[in-house]
């Protein structure tokens, strides 16, 4: 199976043109004979326009000198029959055995309606996720084949390659030295295409992030999640006081005298449940712990990914809605290795996540209506998620005050858009009519949101904080890859995934 629109044809090149091009392109990469990017996980060339990894766009102004070379423009004669557009834009990814690159689509606003790639060198299995269904399908690339992505599979479907020695076929094939020609139609004009949850066009105005390397995945948690609830942490603890009914059933579950790490712990709702038991707590906002330590608890800050305590010393480990505050699959399963490192043999751990599956405990989808953002409890089961990466925002009121109307959301810069709905840049100009804006709207996994945020007239401020909302099967998948664990249970509550496991 393969997700509609994408087209598979196979030995497209002959295998003597196939070393050639391989030679010509590691030649350019030795002798830096085009404009090079080494990236954590391959190292790209790029001929025509320059595509930017920061921002996911190209500068249609600044033409590179080193223009697509002629033997590709031999590949374009060859396939010219299969495709319907003209690439004036080539990236050459070269990959390592054990590389990857992370799903993405590419951007809708600067490309046009093809993505064009040919494989040389090895074969590779490519994951194409459906962000709405959470559908994976692994497809096949063969060395010397071409890929087109039109349609539904270019537009909505992201694709990547996950980063590891070997792909399991009809047999375990081990990865060789692999190049990828990808061929690009740059377009100065907006996309008007019929995914406008994926599309930048369509979501102007909205800054977005792109987590292609762990710098930038660090640097959107710091952004979006820890520097956000340091401002809000007041505000948040007001409108957190109710434990859930799961958590508490699973920490009366524990023996009398247990240890537990209560791991992002918030305002310490959790700690206090039973006397008879130890709960310390810990959390990456330093406003929070106070909160915490002045109402007797016993707290520390760290961040989840670096937990600062012995291994095998804790009878359980909770960690409540916090996991969907970490950017990646690899930091996500970094976490909980930390969780379950903490545990003694035959101890517990309990994690919540969101669910994009917002209304599996309701009675139908006309009951999942828009959520508030005034800061009350979060109407948790009323969202609706056209993606897994998201921003959710927070409107933190001054005391006394209500939330305001205005609805205006201002850019990383504190920026509020003008009443025709456009930001200045960094120069302070605005775009074009096109509605363009090559270097201040970035494209990426995430839909727009920002964390500094400006007061409308009534002294509210709006925030946003990134969250990763999980598929059925997602959280159970994750912990399966945990070394030395057993998974116990997967329940959906309240709009969340829970999962308990065991250490072994």
């Amino acid at each position: 199976m393969k997700p509609p629109g994408l087209i598979l044809i196979g030995d497209i090149i002959s295998e003597e043109f196939e070393n050639e091009l391989m030679e010509t392109f590691l030649e350019h990469s030795k002798n830096r004979a085009s404009t090079q990017d080494e990236l954590k996980n391959r190292v790209t060339l790029h001929y025509g326009y320059k595509f930017d990894y920061k921002t996911n766009l190209v500068d249609l102004t600044a033409p590179l000198e080193h223009p697509i070379p002629a033997s590709v423009r031999k590949v374009l004669d060859i396939i010219q029959p299969h495709i319907s557009i003209t690439p004036n834009q080539l990236t050459v990814n070269i990959y390592q055995p054990g590389q990857g690159i992370p799903k993405h689509v590419d951007t809708h606003s600067i490309f046009t309606s093809e993505i064009l790639s040919v494989s040389l060198g090895s074969d590779v299995v490519m994951d194409f996720k459906n962000p709405t269904s959470g559908k994976v399908l692994p497809v096949l690339l063969q060395r010397r084949s071409l890929t087109v992505m039109s349609g539904e599979s270019r537009y909505l479907w992201h694709h990547g390659i996950t980063p590891r020695k070997t792909d399991a076929l009809q047999d375990v094939v081990e990865r060789q030295l692999r190049i990828s020609l990808t061929l690009r139609e740059c377009t100065p004009d907006p996309c008007t295409c019929n995914y406008p949850s994926q599309c930048d066009s369509q979501n102007y105005g909205k800054p977005r992030y792109c987590v292609e390397e762990e710098g930038d995945a660090a640097r959107l948690e710091e952004q979006y999640v820890s520097a956000v609830y340091e401002e809000i942490a007041d505000h948040f603890s007001s409108t957190r006081h109710s434990p859930w009914p799961g958590v508490v059933k699973f920490l009366n579950s524990l023996p009398t005298q247990s240890l537990v790490v209560d791991v992002g712990c918030g305002n310490g709702k959790y700690l206090g449940v039973r006397g008879d038991i130890t709960v310390i707590g810990n959390d990456n906002s330093y406003n929070l712990c106070s909160i915490c330590q002045d109402r007797g608890h016993e707290v520390f800050a760290c961040n989840a990914l670096n937990i600062p305590l012995r291994a095998g010393t804790c009878d359980s480990v909770i960690c409540i809605a916090m996991l969907h505050h970490i950017t990646t699959t690899q930091r996500r399963i970094t976490v909980l290795e930390n969780l379950a490192g903490l545990l003694l043999p035959g101890g517990l751990g309990l994690v919540t996540v969101w669910a994009q599956e917002q209304h599996l405990d309701l009675e139908s989808t006309e009951s999942c209506k828009p959520c508030p953002t005034d800061g009350t409890e979060e109407g948790v089961g009323r969202r609706h998620f056209n993606s897994q990466d998201v921003f959710v925002d927070w409107q933190h009121k001054k005391p006394g005050t209500v939330p305001g109307k205005s609805g205006t959301v201002p850019d990383k810069s504190g920026t509020v858009p003008d009443k025709s709905g456009t930001v200045p840049d960094k120069s302070g100009t605005v775009p074009d009519k096109s509605g363009k804006v090559v270097l201040q709207v970035l494209s990426c996994v995430c839909r727009g949101g920002v964390s500094g945020a400006v007061p409308d007239k009534s002294g509210t401020k709006l925030y946003y904080r990134y969250y990763h909302v999980f598929v059925e099967g997602e959280l159970a998948g994750l912990i399966r890859q945990v070394p030395g664990v057993e998974l116990v249970q997967v329940t959906y509550e309240k709009a969340n995934w829970c999962a308990v496991f065991r250490k072994l």
